[in-house]
């Protein structure tokens, strides 16, 4: 042994031995306070202000190892920066040969980060930037140091975050974060690595791909899993004025990164979802935009080559809660607005700030291409409401629907669009078409139906004295808008059904209609021109009065609130507002230069009318009225006058801006029903030149109806009493010719009225005396004059007229023995059946009456027309013949067989064959000869019926119904009229008179005879 010690060997064994006992000395002893110290010292130099803190350190020299625990450094206020509870580094001799530092296992556990920004903008992870010192610049193409790591993981670490800068601190904790590398290198071929972190209200995020560093490169996934949009919104709290309560995202994306000679990054975002957002006002309590689900798919983003892509952007249930408020702002503009800042901690002035130097700009490159397939909406609900107005107006939009395809930053393309919404839950909205954002142009197809137009009656109660109670809005149109003119077009049909209205202060009815049609409008504007096709007005009706003060009721219903009424005569209430219920609001108002100006109706009338702009050319092929009813009230006189024009039709063709255009016009309705009333002619209103050749007819006026005028001017009552007019006026080149042709008819005046207002004349003896031999006053009465001269007003003129018919002589009517003996309104009409002289109940009725109006009026001579309808009682005069030869047939037939009496059309068919072939025989002096289309058909019962209906047709054609067949049937029914005037009653048979007239007409297929009265 100790020969062996004396060895070469021995003492080459121990020096290695000593050398690995001084290696191991090292490394497991002295190695850890080195580096401790190392850490101790080191640091606070590097790092000013930062103070490190570590635990145990272990190093195994053998294997390589090192372990370090709870290292942390603190900042200068004692507050934690960065740290770690263990690092764990192994690493490999196999560096040596390989050439590169090799790692086999890197671990890091609990690391953690706290940041910190405090008020005055400092950053407390700052700290950790080392001191500035003089470094040599590293070579551009120096090599970066081979490295190879086979596992690096992090896990179970946090990061902190609090900015103080804010009146509201926000803080927020991400963790647990693990992080893991595998096979890294920096090589070409990098590593694959994983990163995930969540937070204590389970959002999560994950990043997973592969990271090279030559060249510097990356790709992988990154997903994010429920980020609490109200996590955003804290952090921006003091930035934003409105308050997120709810919304979760969701985003699932993949990416590529490199960097060589230029940064290359491609981003492909699969999904973005957004759900159950809710944005409201921080001092509301309720949610002014909800967001069910938005979803933003298939986005694609280059940063080299600048482009941008997405397939689709979907938002589902959105809910949008909106409104003006009364200086006219809109409440959504509330939520983009910057919050007041708060008042600063000190009073002292701040240091004047030294403008930094502006940078230059760098050099263009190529703008940014973005293009959005589609953008969708969908049952999206709007409610919005217009708070200027008392009550404010109010319109939802729900479920609404939108979509817009070709989205792109060039705004030169157009934006296909589609629109599908309903209005106020009856309506409905379509719009279809492109709209190009700049220059900002437009080509839609618009449909609207069954919008309720009640849902604008705030605004119609701000301008007039009316309600608008209900209507329904449909349209079918196409609009164009560009910069090249005509800048806007409007073509299309608009209706307007169900339209009804209320004078507010009577609680009456002041202008309706059933339907109001206007087809084949064309609008443009710039420059101006309106066409329309058609205009049709069904069951139009208005309502005129003559106010107490003899203003008009339009005038006052159609100004601006606030006017009143006197209430009419019986009614002892003081004069009313022309509005009922509450006031209205003020005129909306309009703000310019920050100065508030009321704009009202009269004074934009004005300005337009001192406008020297040419007026806009405008034409109306046809006006159509179907039913129109207009309701006259005249409350200045007493007892009031009320009469109505019904059954108004008609038509206006050519209505025309043209100077020298003429529309035609015809129209005809009655007053009271039974007045007929004619318009025919040509005016042109639409031109300046204003031309009218118009002709009016207004026949069989009841004059009682008159009473509250001629009691008042005339100072009698009209006990009955007949008008007829024909009217006709001239206007050409503003000169009037008017002509009035008067007929008054058994003109009888009643009771004397004690009227202050009355003409002191003998009108009962001016009746006498201007009646002809028939009590007929017939005057023709022109009136000429200039349409600018200031005291020619037609009103008073006419009324002059008709003052004069009353001093001369004023004619009855034919009297309305209806009204007043019973029998109805048409009394003097008599109903038969075609081909009968039989009186029905009715008639028989109307007789009787007739007989008390005779008895009661024993100057009257009545008259009944020897009349018939030919049309109608031919027919049945033939059939009556007809029948009267089938029945004469069967009864011969009967009395050479004993046969039952049955009715001929409850025989046999084979009967009725052989019975009308018998008839035939004995009326034509032939066997009958079928024509071959009847002897062609094969089935007997086919056949048999075919005979039948061709002997019928023969036999009848065989009729004869001459003239003094129709003339017994004539006569027979005034004789029949006669017996029921005359028998058991008290009227002389001389004041009956059978008559030869045509006073006989087809009524809805009965024959009217009409009675006249001398």
């Amino acid at each position: 042994m100790l020969q062996f010690a004396k060895t070469k060997t021995f003492r080459i064994l121990a020096a290695i031995a000593l050398l690995i006992g001084l290696y191991a000395l090292v490394g497991f002893f002295w190695a850890p306070r080195l580096l401790r110290n190392a850490l101790m010292d080191e640091i606070p130099k590097t790092l000013v202000g930062v103070t490190p803190t570590v635990g145990e350190i272990h190093v195994n020299p053998f294997l390589l190892q090192i372990e370090i625990k709870d290292f942390a450094l603190s900042g200068d206020r004692g507050t934690k920066l960065v740290g770690f509870a263990r690092l764990f580094v192994d690493f490999e001799a196999s560096s040596i040969w390989r050439r590169a530092y090799t790692f086999r296992n890197i671990e890091i556990a609990a690391p953690f980060a706290n940041a910190v920004i405090f008020k005055d903008d400092r950053v407390n992870l700052a700290q950790l930037s080392p001191k500035a010192a003089e470094k040599p610049k590293p070579k551009s193409n120096e090599p970066i140091p081979a490295l190879r790591v086979a596992s690096l993981k992090v896990t179970q670490g946090f990061l902190s975050f609090d900015d103080r800068r804010r009146p509201s601190e926000f803080a927020t904790r991400l963790e647990p974060i693990n992080f893991e590398l595998q096979n890294f290198t920096t090589g070409v071929h990098g590593g694959r690595f994983t990163f995930n972190g969540s937070s204590k209200l389970g959002e999560r995020i994950e990043w997973r791909g592969h990271l090279a560093v030559q060249p510097i490169e990356s790709d992988g996934e990154l997903q994010i899993t429920g980020l609490h949009a109200h996590t955003i919104w804290e952090y921006l709290e003091d930035r934003l004025n409105f308050l997120v309560n709810a919304g979760k995202i969701d985003v699932q994306a993949t990416y590529k990164f490199t960097l060589e000679n230029d940064v290359d990054l491609r981003v492909e975002v699969a999904k973005a979802e957004l759900a159950d957002l809710a944005v409201r006002p921080k001092d509301s309590d309720i949610d002014w935009i909800t967001v069910p689900d938005m979803l933003v798919s298939g986005t694609t983003v280059e940063l080299k080559s600048r482009q941008a892509h997405t397939d689709s952007v979907t938002i589902t249930g959105a809910k949008l809660l909106t409104w003006l408020e009364p200086d006219g702002s809109v409440n959504l503009l509330k939520l983009a607005a910057t919050p007041a800042a708060p008042a600063a901690a000190s009073s002292e002035p701040a240091p004047p700030s030294t403008p930094a130097p502006a940078a230059s700009p760098a050099p263009a490159g190529p703008g940014w291409q973005y293009e959005l397939r589609e953008f969708a909406l969908r049952d999206a609900s709007v409610s919005a409401e217009d708070r200027r107005t008392k009550p404010a107006a109010k319109v939802l939009l729900a479920p609404l629907s939108i979509k817009v395809s070709g989205v792109s930053l060039d705004l030169s393309k157009p934006l296909n669009v589609v629109l599908d919404t309903k209005i106020n839950d009856t309506g409905t909205l379509n719009a279809t078409g492109e709209v190009t954002p700049q220059p900002v142009a437009a080509n839609l197809n618009l449909k609207l139906s069954g919008v309720e137009l009640a849902a604008v009656q705030p605004y119609v109660a701000q301008y007039t004295s009316m309600t608008l109670l209900k209507g329904s809005l449909g349209a079918d149109a196409k609009v164009q808008y560009g910069a090249q003119k005509p800048a806007l077009q409007f073509s299309g049909n608009i209706s307007v059904a169900n339209l009804h209205t209320v004078d507010n202060a009577l609680h009456q009815d002041f202008i309706n209609w059933d339907r109001l049609d206007i087809q084949g409008l064309n609008f443009q504007h710039d420059p101006d021109r309106l066409d329309i096709d058609q205009i049709t007005a069904s069951k139009l009706f208005a309502r005129v009065i003559i106010e107490p003060d003899t203003s008009m009721n339009v005038k006052r219903v159609l100004a601006a609130p606030g006017a009143t009424v006197v209430a009419p005569s019986g009614n002892s209430q003081p004069p009313v507002a022309a509005t009922a219920g509450p006031a209205p609001a003020p005129p909306l108002q309009s703000k310019k230069r920050n100065r508030t100006r009321l704009i009202p109706a009269t004074a934009a009338a004005t300005a337009g009318a001192a406008s020297t702009t040419p007026a806009m050319p405008m034409s109306v092929k046809k006006v159509v009225l179907r039913k129109g009813q207009a309701n006259f009230a005249d409350l200045s006189v007493q007892p009031n006058f009320a009469t109505a024009i019904q059954n108004l039709e008609g038509t206006v063709s050519g209505l025309s801006s043209k100077e020298n255009s003429r529309a035609k016009v015809d129209i005809h309705g009655s007053v009271d029903q039974f007045a007929p009333v004619s318009i025919s002619g040509q005016v042109n209103v639409l031109s300046a030149a204003l031309y009218t050749d118009l002709s009016m007819s207004f026949k069989n006026i009841e004059l009682s109806t008159f009473n509250p005028y001629s009691g008042k001017f005339a100072g009698y009552n009209i006990s009955k009493g007949k008008l007829a007019t024909e009217l006709h006026y001239k206007v050409d080149g503003r000169k009037l010719d008017a002509q009035h042709h008067i007929i008054v008819e058994q003109l009888e005046f009643g009771e004397k009225t004690e009227s202050k207002d009355a003409v002191s004349l003998p009108v009962k003896l001016a009746v006498a005396l201007l009646k002809d031999r028939d009590g007929v006053i017939d005057l023709n009465l022109p009136i000429t004059g200039s349409l600018d001269d200031p005291k020619f007003r037609l009103g008073p003129i006419i009324w002059k007229v008709l003052v004069n018919i009353l001093e001369k002589a004023v004619t009855a009517p034919f009297a309305l023995l209806g009204s007043l003996f019973g029998g109805g309104p048409d009394l003097q009409f008599v109903d038969f059946e075609p081909g009968s002289a039989d009186l029905d109940p009715a008639a028989t009725g109307k007789a009787q009456a007739m007989v008390k109006a005779l008895d009661a009026r024993p100057q009257l001579k009545i008259e009944i027309p020897l009349a018939v309808v030919n049309e109608l009682d031919r027919p049945h005069l033939a059939e009556t013949k007809f029948q009267t030869q089938i029945q004469e047939a069967q009864d011969a037939a009967r009395r050479k067989s004993s046969a039952a009496d049955t009715p001929f059309a409850q025989l046999d068919p084979s009967v009725q064959l052989d019975l009308l072939a018998r008839l035939y025989a004995k009326n034509i002096g032939a066997e009958p000869k079928f024509p071959e289309s009847v002897d062609a058909i094969k089935t007997k019962p086919e056949k048999t019926a075919a005979k039948i209906d061709f002997l019928s047709h023969a036999l009848h054609e065989r009729i004869d119904v001459n003239e003094s067949d129709l003339s017994a049937l004539g006569q027979q029914r005034a004789m029949n009229l006669q017996q029921a005037l005359l028998t058991g009653t008290q009227i002389d048979p001389g004041r009956v008179f059978l008559v030869s007239n045509d006073k006989a007409k087809n009524q809805d297929g009965r024959v009217r005879l009409e009675l006249s009265l001398r």
